[in-house]
């Protein structure tokens, strides 16, 4: 079972939040029209914020260029 930065399991909504925020960060990575590229980017740092304070991942989305 995956584990969070500090070592625990995740729980079912962890892990949920964890699949949602990898899938926005794949879909930023492609080539949208720009409506789209702004509201998913914008998704996804407000997505990030929850991931990174829950210690699920802990990156800046500035060094993923989103």
């Amino acid at each position: 079972m995956p584990k969070d930065l500090l070592g625990r399991e995740l729980t079912p909504h962890e892990q949920r939040l964890l699949d949602l925020y990898t899938g926005l960060k794949e879909l930023a990575a492609e080539d949208l029209p720009p409506t789209a590229a702004a509201n998913v980017r914008h998704a996804l740092a407000q997505l990030a914020q929850a991931v990174n304070s829950l210690a699920l991942v802990h990156e800046h989305l500035t060094d993923l260029d989103v």
